[in-house]
């Protein structure tokens, strides 16, 4: 069933130009969120357009100005996929505070989203809590924080395991594990013939023997996208998590499906292909939200089939959109070095690994 949300009043943004001009939004904000709002500036985003908004304080104030961020969804989006997002934020702040989230605020009217007219259509913008950290790509790694990322979304997935929603499907969204099968059309844009050999070898053992049991398996809302670009640490701490954003790829379905796509992104250390990077992460994740025994088997097979789908997709679409090449592929290399290093290692050597060291701390399978 998919979510429905009633209508939501639009509010008037000059129709030339739309969005590229934040004065339009700031007065949009001032009258539908807080009129004191002082300012709005864009940020970086994909799907999304994002702003950081500021409020004024009195002259003096010893605190800086009181932060949010605006998102103006892409006018294809679907409104159902929004609501999603919004009520698993609002489960988060409810019965998991202590997560470093977002918080998702309502406008005045009473709802989370609010109609744009944009240039192709209807757009929704919701406003959300700002958090301040450093982005976790531009630290130094190292075993404590590769860690205390994994420990992260171990918490985060226990909180949302308790999270129950009508199940929302997103055709649009590539990023899905469960959409393997059809990925391997993509797997001709992967340009280095040794990654698409690989590519198309874990595209097809997942065909074999993960596609049969994923109803078997524990299902769950993921966050579904735990990468560098969407984790923030603190600069004075830089092995703490203190944000995690970015909530547009949510999907119900294995909870190791989440737990692999946080591994797939801690294959490099010093530059390198690493193995040991990646099972830190999972040592981590165990700390926080044991997997069975059966899901860690799984776990290198399935980082290495999202290592694939990184390539794959971000290549094809590269080749498409050549002006937005280097966004588009910023997570390219640590899925390339992932996925070599599994390989090398081999699958089911890595799995025995993960079982022998942190399987006396993990649960007995359930029949």
């Amino acid at each position: 069933m998919l979510i429905r949300i009633p209508h939501l009043p639009a509010h008037s943004v000059p129709s030339s130009a739309p969005f590229a001009d934040p004065a339009p939004l700031l007065e949009m904000v001032r009258a539908q969120f807080a009129p004191h709002a002082a300012s709005v500036r864009h940020l970086s985003g994909e799907r999304d357009l994002n702003f950081l908004v500021e409020m004024a304080v009195d002259a003096g104030a010893p605190s800086p100005s009181e932060r949010y961020v605006l998102k103006v969804s892409d006018s294809k989006e679907n409104p159902a996929a929004l609501a999603l997002q919004n009520a698993a934020l609002e489960h988060l702040a409810l019965c998991a505070p202590q997560l470093p989230v977002q918080r998702i605020y309502r406008w005045n009217h009473g709802a989370h989203l609010l109609a744009l007219p944009g240039p192709d259509g209807i757009c929704y913008a919701r406003m959300l809590g700002y958090l301040p950290g450093q982005p976790l790509h531009a630290v130094l790694a190292n075993r404590a924080q590769r860690q205390s990322v994994g420990a992260a979304l171990g918490a985060l997935d226990r909180a949302l395991a308790e999270f129950a929603h009508p199940v929302v499907s997103n055709e649009a969204l590539l990023w899905d594990i469960h959409r393997t099968p059809e990925l391997q059309a993509w797997l001709p844009a992967i340009q280095d013939p040794q990654s698409r050999a690989w590519g198309e070898t874990v595209f097809g053992l997942y065909v074999q023997q993960v596609q049969p049991i994923v109803p078997t398996l524990a299902q769950q809302y993921l966050h579904n996208d735990f990468n560098p670009y969407n984790l923030l640490v603190d600069p004075l701490q830089p092995d703490t998590v203190c944000g995690v954003l970015d909530f547009g790829d949510m999907l119900y379905g294995p909870r190791v499906f989440d737990a692999a796509v946080g591994m797939s992104y801690q294959g490099l250390d010093g530059g390198q292909p690493s193995v040991d990077s990646m099972l830190n992460f999972i040592q981590g994740y165990q700390s926080a939200n044991p997997l069975q025994a059966r899901e860690l088997r799984l776990l290198p097979l399935l980082a290495a089939v999202r290592c694939a789908m990184t390539l794959c997709i971000t290549e094809q679409r590269a080749q498409w959109f050549p002006e937005n090449r280097v966004y588009i592929l910023r997570n390219h290399a640590v899925a390339s070095a992932g996925l070599r290093a599994l390989m090398v290692q081999r699958l089911d050597v890595v799995a025995q690994m993960l079982v022998t060291r942190l399987g006396p701390a993990t649960p007995p399978d359930v029949l």
